[in-house]
């Protein structure tokens, strides 16, 4: 009678051919996934600088309107067109009248912030 002592050269050649087809399917997930991750990181870090910027513009603005000194025409060229306001969208910041029928609410400054490719944008409307 023949006893086992152990594993023939056949079992291991197919269980580490199994071994090495498992790890490469993990890897290559985890790798797409670990590269991949840092899109949305980046993303997430300029919309973040953005809303910084607009934090500073709108407590500006509260300043100014607090002291009661705003003008929302030379706030705009004072503060949002010289200073250092990183990221402002000069095409799309402005000066507006809003209608509503026959309602005219007054003029609001439209102020847009923009960074980065692909473009991410944040917007917001002062009063006076």
């Amino acid at each position: 009678m023949k006893t086992s002592r152990g594993f023939t050269l056949i079992d291991v050649i197919v269980t580490l051919t199994v071994v090495a087809i498992a790890c490469t399917m993990v890897i290559t997930y985890i790798g797409t996934s670990f590269i991949q991750s840092a899109v949305p990181a980046g993303l997430v870090g300029r919309q973040y600088a953005l809303i910084q910027q607009m934090e500073v513009i709108t407590s500006e603005y509260r300043n100014r309107l607090s002291n009661g000194t705003l003008n929302l025409t030379t706030f705009k060229s004072n503060y949002i067109d010289t200073n250092s306001v990183l990221y402002v969208d000069s095409g799309n910041t402005s000066i507006k009248t809003f209608n509503s029928g026959n309602y005219v609410t007054g003029n609001v400054l439209v102020v847009t912030l923009t960074n980065g490719t692909p473009p991410q944008s944040l917007q917001s409307i002062f009063t006076q």
